[in-house]
């Protein structure tokens, strides 16, 4: 799946991460995702550490096989 952080604010988006949680066995909930989309735009310096309030995600499918397999 890939996360988007949007900015509440400008509307723009600040990050797009790829993210893979494999070997669950069941589906994973959303919140698993935007939780590891953070701590990677956290480690890479995109977003304000403790304003995660100030930020949207979005969950989005790939739009093409590249996009699922990398």
């Amino acid at each position: 799946m890939n996360v988007v952080i949007i900015d509440r604010t400008s509307k723009e988006p600040l990050a797009r991460y790829e993210i893979h949680l494999a070997g669950e066995t069941d589906r994973p909930a959303e919140q698993r995702y935007f939780d590891d989309a953070w701590e990677r735009a956290v480690a890479d310096r995109l977003v304000e550490v403790g304003r995660r309030d100030a930020y949207e995600f979005q969950l989005q499918r790939p739009k093409n096989l590249y996009e699922s397999s990398s």
